[in-house]
């Protein structure tokens, strides 16, 4: 497999490419092979013996999974290839959904002995919705039961895509012989890697090589339905060559028509360079991507067509990291436009600070490298950056556009944490504020009436971990209450409310008067939108400066925190601003906010009056895996947690899944209640359903 050129000015032929699978499909076991085999390490680390480079965090070692995306760069070829480990686990899939807005291409990994499994539609999902071109590997194919055709039938099955086979393993799954090689599809060769981690090629048996050319014929079949050249070539009755199918394998998999599948096991690493020729031969380069789509950075309006400013950067990752007794933060971030070196300024929008790069990194899992800088299409590190957070745009000094905001979803379980003595307050609000800018997903929130804070997240592992870094990372070990549900109210008919604030501020009358209208969002019940006009006609309706606009959205959002049923926070709402006026000339940003506050309230109250806001629960979407000897224990108990049944099929002789959705305060626990009806021999996976209306106050 060749790697195409690059467009003139584009730079080195970069790909920017995420790996993501279902839990334990070996994605990380995967990315360290490819470590070794490019040359970037010496030795392959394990998940299992806790050596692996990527998963480098202490929590990610202990517990053999990755809770958090790390970054890479390797080179294949003429290819220098950013690649990012994304984690598999359900809890982590809105880190997965940050990785996806700065990736150019994906790989989905499979197990071949499951082909798609749940989360695997998750990622698949994230995938689709980017529009993201893929390659798919089938890995373990050394193991019993491995089937790579039928992870190619359940691709195209599962997931709606049009899976075809490029590789084909010799050996593994249920025959009598070890996996030996891999066969190359598109130029008919057999490969194997030796001991010292090179790619030899090899002869196999005829009746594989027989088998290959079968599914050949059947790959040049699909690509020739799609390709008019490859089509004509076939009619002239010739065999299409290897660069022929490469090329018209690569139109059709950048215009995601067809999936190649690659195959092999990752361990061993047997199909890993052929897996890297597709992603270098494949995947898209930075300049074959659509831009991003960009905003105004007051309305949230879209502004398609409008030229995009350089430098332009979207920062998807901030890690803090202490060296030498000194904590710092590390800024990863996707240059989209410009060039960016130390002493570049950039704006962020949503702090309303101008920032100065000191360095910029390449980053290596936890190791970072200085470089003089990073042009558009890379993926690199910024250090120095302070008041920038996950998802923040950065963007030339004077700009009003920003990059596609983050949507971050509404926490579904909560637990309440207090310091153990007076001294460890301060140290236990700055590492909780800490881990809520590295990461939106967690949501912090202070009662100062107790001296508690609230730590939400997307599932009991999420918060498990995150509590676990404030003593491993911070120092600080908290009490930590019981996981308790994240219940939330939403408005579910128009209101309007208006606040007006008129006072004396210095021997000067100041008035500001705000008028806002509630509108419920029943597509995207778990969103809270603070929209407005920003800035308003001149005169009668004042100007609102961007400074002003940003307070009120901080002061609107904060007074949502607490709903005025019975005080949890409001979501499936949009609170849009639509007139800003002031009799007075002009208002202090304060006056601003404290108007806009006392509107949200009247409108609360009206939509209140009205029977017009709702409480909300989490919902949970839940696949059980279980012998068919204990399934009729396993439904009944899942019927009394107020489960709703959507499937039960059989998986095999013995085996039934059971997939539907419930209320999430109905399975907390659920774990050890499984494990005790089945004996431990029952698996289950859980992902967010949104909310539904709860008949209790919660």
């Amino acid at each position: 497999m060749s790697v195409p050129e690059e467009a003139p000015g584009a730079g080195r032929s970069i790909r920017n490419v995420g790996i993501c699978a279902h839990i334990d499909a070996g994605k990380t076991t995967l990315t360290e092979r490819i470590l070794h085999v490019t040359g970037r390490e010496r030795y392959v680390g394990r998940v299992d013996e806790g050596t692996s480079v990527m998963d480098w965090m202490a929590e990610e070692r202990e517990r053999g999974i990755t809770i958090a995306a790390a970054a890479t760069r390797v080179s294949w070829g003429d290819a220098e290839i950013n690649l990012v480990d994304t984690p598999g686990h359900v809890d982590f899939t809105v880190e997965v959904e940050r990785c996806m807005r700065v990736l150019d291409g994906a790989v989905l990994v499979l197990d071949a002995t499951h082909g798609v499994e749940p989360q695997t539609e998750t990622v698949w999902r994230q995938v689709a919705a980017r529009g993201l071109p893929a390659i798919a590997f089938a890995n373990k194919c050394e193991r019993p039961g491995a089937d790579v055709l039928g992870c190619a039938r359940s691709i195209s099955v599962r997931l709606g895509a049009r899976a075809v086979n490029v590789a084909y393993p010799v050996g593994g799954g249920d025959t009598d012989e070890a996996l030996s090689a891999i066969i190359d599809l598109v130029h008919m060769r057999a490969w194997r890697l030796d001991r010292a981690g090179q790619r030899r090629s090899v002869e196999v048996r005829p009746e594989s090589m027989e088998e290959a050319a079968v599914l050949r014929a059947e790959l040049v079949d699909v690509l020739a339905d799609r390709d008019e050249v490859l089509f004509e070539a076939i009619c002239d009755g010739r065999d299409p060559s290897g660069e022929e199918v490469m090329r018209s394998l690569r139109t059709l998999t950048l215009a995601k028509e067809v999936v190649p599948l690659f195959c092999g096991a990752a361990l061993p690493g047997h199909g890993v360079p052929l897996l890297l020729d597709g992603v270098a031969s494949l995947l898209p380069a930075p300049h074959e991507a659509a831009p991003p789509e960009v905003f105004d950075a007051s309305s949230g309006a879209p502004q398609p067509g409008v030229p995009l400013p350089e430098p332009l950067a979207l920062c998807f990752k901030v890690h803090s990291k202490v060296r030498r007794g000194v904590r710092s933060d590390l800024t990863f971030v996707r240059v989209h436009r410009g060039e960016i070196v130390p002493g570049t300024r950039l704006w962020n929008g949503r702090s309303g600070v101008t920032e100065e790069v000191d360095t910029v990194l390449r980053i290596h899992a936890s190791e970072v490298e200085h470089v003089d800088g990073a042009a558009a299409g890379d993926i690199v590190a910024l250090g120095g950056l302070r008041a920038t957070g996950t998802g923040d745009t950065l963007i030339a000094e004077g700009s009003e556009l920003r990059l596609e905001p983050p949507r971050v979803p509404t926490p579904v379980l909560g637990v309440l944490v207090e310091p153990r003595r007076d001294e460890e307050r301060i140290p236990l609000r700055d590492a909780l504020e800490q881990l809520a800018r590295e990461d939106p997903s967690l949501k912090v929130s202070e009662d100062r009436a107790s001296g508690q804070w609230l730590l939400e997240g997307m599932g009991e592992l999420h918060i498990d971990i995150a509590v676990a870094r404030l003593d491993a990372e911070f120092g600080v070990e908290p009490r930590v209450g019981p996981p308790r549900v994240a219940f939330r109210e939403a408005v579910r008919l128009e209101a309007s409310g208006a606040g007006t604030v008129e006072r004396t501020l210095e021997g000067a009358r100041v008035h500001a008067e705000v008028e806002l209208r509630l509108e419920p969002l029943p597509e995207a019940s778990s969103i809270l939108d603070v929209e407005g006009l920003g800035r308003t006609a001149s005169g009668e309706d004042l100007v609102l400066s961007g400074r002003a606009w940003r307070g009120i959205r901080a002061a609107l959002r904060a007074e949502a925190g607490s709903g005025p049923l019975v005080g949890h926070p409001l979501c499936g709402t949009r609170i849009r601003l639509t007139a800003a006026r002031s009799l007075s000339g002009g208002a202090p940003e304060a006056v601003w906010e404290q108007a806009a506050v006392a509107g949200l309230r009247e409108a609360l109250k009206s939509a209140v009056t009205a029977g017009g806001v709702e409480l909300l629960e989490p919902w949970m979407a839940f696949t059980v895996d279980t012998p068919d000897d204990v399934s009729s224990g396993v439904i009944g108990d899942l019927n009394a947690r107020r489960a709703s049944m959507e499937e039960i099929v059989s998986t095999g002789t013995e085996s039934r899944r059971v997939s539907g959705t419930a209320p999430l305060r109905e399975l907390i626990g659920y774990s050890t209640e499984l494990r005790s009806l089945s004996k431990g021999r029952a698996t289950f996976n859980l992902a967010p359903a949104g909310l539904a209306p709860s008949p209790g106050a919660g």
